[in-house]
């Protein structure tokens, strides 16, 4: 889920803050000094636990502009102003937010931690993502933050500034407010969950995977971009690599003039380049959308991109290869689907954070090839219900199910 629509979904007016021991009363602290900083972070440290979040502006460069900073403990808010600071001086937020002596809590918080990744350049280490705990407990994944407050304390929050100007100086009361909500609830909420959690056996699985997701937030996948740069059309294996090493390119390109990726060069001008194969600049700026400035800056790499992709050896095309699935086949992976989604309903876990439908399609097709299972040994996908799957499918495991309450149970 995008980081906006995941701290959306909530337009309530503003209320009076929650009392409870986990919950910071009052207005939060601007920071914009080096003193109250050191100060601030210094009351972290001793709480040991602190949520987190930022507010950034991501459509003009490849690098997140980041406007805000959220900072809570059970006591205290900070909202840090990063355009007050020098570029190391806010240094010690990031090493908090990675540092494994310390739990950082954050709901959708994948680019906040990549940002504190970034800087510090070492990985996070206890992390824990209300969104995800919440798909350990009966909740859609992905699902909001004011859905998962609400859940756990019946509070609806005022999020009538998820799309604002967060770059404006000075920021509103009420832009200030939203923004101080977003951490407010995030030590009651995962320390209600963390008591659900453990009485149902899942924290570790949680945390595992909040671990596993937040710390993989910053890897380059050209091939999930190339699939969906091609929109499905069922492109030849050789056009495929060539718009994959373009996406690399494009990558390569957007990471020296700090812009968007898609700004360097939209989907779709470069699934036609790939398609076409062009030869020359004045084909490129024949096609619909495709960047003058790019054609004139680095019209001449396309082109050589373009050949050495063509030029490839033919292994490179067989990770496009896939398998269709049969009219035979397409029934009983529906009847799998439909059966796990039923399993991990009625064990309260979201089948979307299990895995999808194309996982599971592309598993059971390559079946007859490969002994792999579905989930590795030793995860908590195994655990939950991997090892039960296996049974299932080997005919010593069967799947019972009853109604109650509105939705599947085990009986």
């Amino acid at each position: 889920m995008h980081h906006a629509e995941a701290h959306a979904d909530g337009s309530a007016p503003a209320g009076k803050v929650l009392n409870h021991p986990f919950v910071a009363q009052g207005d939060p602290e601007l920071i914009d000094s080096p003193d109250d900083l050191a100060g601030f972070m210094d009351h972290v440290r001793e709480e040991g636990c602190f949520a987190y979040d930022t507010e950034f502006i991501g459509e003009e460069t490849f690098i997140p502009k980041i406007c805000l900073l959220q900072l809570a403990t059970r006591s205290r808010i900070a909202l840090i102003d990063p355009f007050a600071f020098d570029d190391r001086a806010l240094d010690a937020v990031w090493g908090a937010v990675c540092d494994a002596s310390l739990t950082t809590i954050v709901h959708a918080g994948g680019q906040d931690i990549e940002a504190a990744q970034r800087f510090v350049r070492q990985p996070a280490q206890s992390l824990i993502d209300t969104q995800i705990a919440a798909g350990f407990l009966g909740m859609p994944w992905p699902t909001s933050l004011a859905n998962v407050v609400q859940s756990v304390t019946d509070l609806r929050l005022n999020k009538g500034h998820t799309f604002t100007e967060w770059d404006s100086r000075p920021l509103t009361k009420s832009q200030l407010a939203y923004a101080a909500d977003d951490v407010r609830y995030l030590p009651l909420v995962w320390h209600l969950q963390k008591e659900r959690l453990d009485a149902q056996g899942r924290t570790r699985w949680a945390i595992s995977e909040s671990s596993e997701s937040l710390r993989s937030v910053e890897s380059f996948e050209p091939e999930s971009q190339v699939r969906r740069a091609s929109r499905g059309l069922g492109l030849r294996p050789r056009v495929m690599t060539v718009l994959r090493e373009l996406v690399v390119l494009r990558y390569s390109i957007a990471q020296v003039k700090n812009l968007p990726p898609r700004t360097v060069l939209p989907d779709s001008p470069m699934l036609e380049v790939a398609r076409r194969k062009v030869t020359s600049i004045e084909e490129m700026l024949a096609i619909r959308g495709f960047p003058r400035q790019t054609a004139t800056d680095h019209g001449d790499e396309i082109l050589r991109t373009i050949e050495m992709a063509r030029e490839l050896p033919i292994e490179h095309d067989r990770i496009w290869a896939s398998v269709e699935e049969g009219a035979e086949d397409r029934t009983r992976i529906d009847a799998l689907w439909s059966i796990i989604t039923m399993r991990s309903i009625s064990m309260g876990i979201a089948t979307a954070l299990i895995l999808t439908r194309g996982q599971l399609s592309r598993w059971y097709l390559s079946r007859n090839v490969s002994a792999e299972p579905l989930f590795a040994a030793n995860t908590w996908r195994h655990e939950a219900i991997g090892h039960w799957l296996d049974g299932f499918l080997d005919g010593r495991e069967t799947l019972r199910l009853g109604w109650k309450d509105g939705g599947p149970v085990v009986p």
